[in-house]
């Protein structure tokens, strides 16, 4: 066998080999994973991409995944079920003539590479004090059996806020208790920012901030003491002439004495 021939044999091969994916990489957000990717230069419309996962070291078709468009990603939230394991993710371009080379993900941990979204906070007043109760946010990911939820969102960061003067400070707290947030200034606005906090997973997005009166304040009390001031007083000149015209009604209504109604009330003879 010639070199030409040699040459032509493996000429197909090059020529029917499609572009790699690129950046490939997984999204996650509490717990929920996705798995996205770019097109390599050059690919054709009618590509559609195939994604496999990495589990008891072999390559497995990823459920719902081996036959995707260039705008769509793939959803690994079942099937990186143990938050604790580890992880890997590939993609390939296929058309119905040709393939790519597989493009890996790097290595995936649940646990410490998921974002923590925000949690879920209340905050009320309590005189010069302020409660607050912190819940863990819920999701599909988040919901599962295997879930480490309370192990993801078990402590918080909580900056305090005076919207008066911009003074903070900030404090630990938990999220299975109601957190009593002490000596505070009566009457002012605070508001309060809540993180998750672990030791183990750095990505974390704060809440929005949640403000709250510790008290009512002077300036709201003025008018609220007013405006029952002004309506008992109105009861009050309303009662005062139901009873005086009910008076008058009874004097109109009762029989003169006898010896009054022998006088005339008015002139004549």
């Amino acid at each position: 066998m010639g070199p030409w021939t040699l040459l032509l044999l493996h000429l197909p091969l090059v020529v029917s080999m499609l572009p790699a994916p690129t950046n490939v990489s997984i999204v996650s957000f509490n717990l929920e994973h996705t798995l996205t990717w770019l097109p390599g230069p050059g690919t054709p419309d009618n590509t559609y991409f195939t994604v496999q996962s990495l589990r008891k070291n072999s390559w497995q078709l990823v459920k719902g995944c081996a036959r995707l468009k260039t705008s769509q990603s793939c959803d690994l939230t079942n099937t990186f079920k143990d938050s604790f394991y580890h992880y890997k993710a590939r993609v390939q371009a296929i058309t119905t003539t040709q393939k790519s080379n597989w493009s890996l993900s790097t290595l995936f941990y649940p646990l410490t590479d998921t974002l923590l979204g925000p949690p879920v906070v209340s905050v009320s007043g309590c005189g010069n004090c302020l409660l607050l109760q912190v819940t863990p946010p819920t999701s599909r990911g988040l919901q599962r059996s295997l879930s480490p939820t309370q192990l993801l969102y078990r402590q918080f960061t909580c900056k305090v806020r005076r919207t008066r003067d911009g003074s903070q400070f900030s404090m630990w707290v938990t999220s299975t208790e109601k957190t009593m947030i002490g000596y505070l200034e009566p009457g002012a606005e605070y508001c309060v920012t809540v993180t998750p906090s672990t030791s183990f997973n750095p990505h974390s997005v704060p809440s929005e901030p949640h403000c709250a009166f510790t008290s009512p304040t002077a300036a709201n009390t003025v008018p609220v003491v007013l405006s029952v001031l002004c309506a008992f007083s109105l009861l009050v000149v309303l009662l005062c002439g139901i009873v005086v015209y009910s008076g008058r009604l009874l004097c109109m209504h009762k029989p003169l004495p006898k010896t009054l109604s022998s006088v005339p009330l008015c002139g004549g003879g």
